[in-house]
């Protein structure tokens, strides 16, 4: 369903994230995985842009969302 938009100018991994625990709250745990799945392949993507090592891993570590979307990621899915 996100696909379908695009991406957002400020706060696409809150969004991927409140979807992805959303559907896990709600018992529908394939739709999570699937969705927080995407939520990370998204956020890798954005951080492959930043061309400074140092600035990526911030952006990955010290965004909450960022490192909540990462580490759910983890648990349910694996990687």
């Amino acid at each position: 369903m996100l696909e379908s938009f695009g991406t957002l100018e400020e706060g696409e991994s809150l969004v991927r994230l409140t979807v992805a625990e959303a559907l896990s709250a709600s018992g529908k745990r394939a739709e999570a995985m699937a969705a927080i799945a995407s939520a990370r392949a998204a956020l890798l993507a954005r951080a492959d842009k930043l061309s400074d090592p140092t600035w990526r891993e911030r952006f990955l570590r010290d965004v909450p969302d960022n490192a909540r979307t990462l580490e759910l990621a983890r648990q349910w899915v694996g990687g």
